[in-house]
């Protein structure tokens, strides 16, 4: 049996959530293990972004910026933002 059309939308969507959702944990897993964040809910991405006046973290923030690129302008300030949007929905409870 074959899949309609109409139900291929909702699974990618969820394959894309799903895949973001991996991507964002091991970007604070590497974050808190490698880099010895404090804060284990920012992404390696949001820090880059919230420390680029300093030397290493403006240099991560480029080479992340350029890696992903491909998939979004901006990506270190969009993730920086969606750091602060994850830390205000745990604060509201």
């Amino acid at each position: 049996m074959f899949l309609h059309s109409d139900t291929y939308t909702p699974i990618c969507n969820s394959v894309i959530n799903y895949v973001i959702g991996v991507g964002d944990a091991t970007s604070q897993f590497l974050n808190v293990v490698f880099f010895l964040s404090q804060n284990p809910n920012e992404s390696l991405s949001g820090r880059s972004y919230r420390e680029k006046h300093k030397p290493f973290w403006g240099k991560m923030m480029l080479v992340l910026d350029v890696v992903f690129w491909v998939f979004e302008r901006e990506h270190c300030k969009k993730s920086h933002e969606a750091d602060l949007d994850r830390a205000a929905k745990f604060l509201k409870g």
